[in-house]
């Protein structure tokens, strides 16, 4: 396996007690997927224990935010607001767990936000990321923002290039292939200076299916010899919606890690 990686399935939080067992048994790193009921339901103290109990077992992470229906940049003021502290309220829990990456969505959607999508981005970088990234930097966190709707790479190049050395690429192949105007290849040409991790699932390139990987279209062998190339530690996370579907995937991933076919 290449230096400095790992394969991490990723475990919704309301499912961290049925599946700790066997991520305790499989010694593998996880994703937690901390959603905005989940941080309505518990308490803070709820969380430190849970966090106790990951540590107490030795199992590194990295946690995937808050996301759904949230608008980091969005045009109305109120709208971003809310948005920004549903994120905050994310991060100060995912601290607990000291984490090595917190992964998260800027909320853009080409629907809305095409025809102003250079004041949004303005926005972005110079009011939401502001913020984000000096919460982060006291709550020692490592943020990788995810690309999701964003229309082409060179959209989101320059976000990067505002915060270089504070956020970094958590690069999702399978929505640069179902919801951008550039294939995944491109996108990682162009970005993988930035990369930290990688969501990895499989589809067949009109929905975001989140198959086993080797089951859709995307250039996983590709995108993996390219991966390999890198000095740097990146960090691998199976969005698989079951064992068979994350095993299958961690079959496939280490066997492109492990080929011979590009050395």
């Amino acid at each position: 396996m290449a230096k400095g990686m790992w394969i991490a399935p990723s475990i919704p939080f309301e499912l961290l007690d049925t599946y700790l067992p066997k991520i305790i048994d499989g010694g593998l790193p996880i994703e937690l997927v901390i959603k905005g009921e989940v941080l309505d339901k518990l308490s803070f103290s709820d969380f430190k224990g849970f966090a106790k109990r990951l540590k107490d077992s030795e199992i590194e992470l990295t946690v995937h935010l808050p996301f759904m229906d949230l608008s980091l940049a969005a045009l109305d003021p109120w709208i971003r607001k809310v948005s920004l502290l549903r994120l905050f309220q994310g991060m100060e829990i995912a601290s607990l767990f000291e984490p090595k990456v917190c992964v998260f969505h800027s909320g853009y959607h080409q629907d809305y936000h095409r025809e102003q999508k250079d004041k949004w981005r303005d926005i972005f970088i110079e009011e939401s990321l502001s913020a984000i990234l000096s919460l982060a930097d006291e709550l020692n966190l490592t943020l990788a923002l995810e690309n999701t709707f964003e229309p082409t790479p060179d959209f989101m190049k320059p976000i990067f290039e505002a915060y270089k050395n504070r956020l970094y690429w958590c690069f999702d192949p399978g929505h640069a292939k179902v919801f951008s105007e550039a294939d995944e290849l491109t996108w990682f040409d162009m970005l993988s200076p930035f990369l930290i991790e990688m969501h990895c699932h499989d589809n067949l390139g009109k929905f975001d299916d989140h198959l086993a990987l080797g089951e859709g279209v995307i250039n996983f062998q590709e995108i993996f010899k390219a991966i390999r190339k890198q000095n740097k530690e990146v960090f691998l996370t199976v969005e698989a919606r079951s064992e068979e579907a994350f095993l299958k995937s961690l079959s496939f991933i280490q066997s492109c890690l492990n080929s011979d076919n590009d050395r």
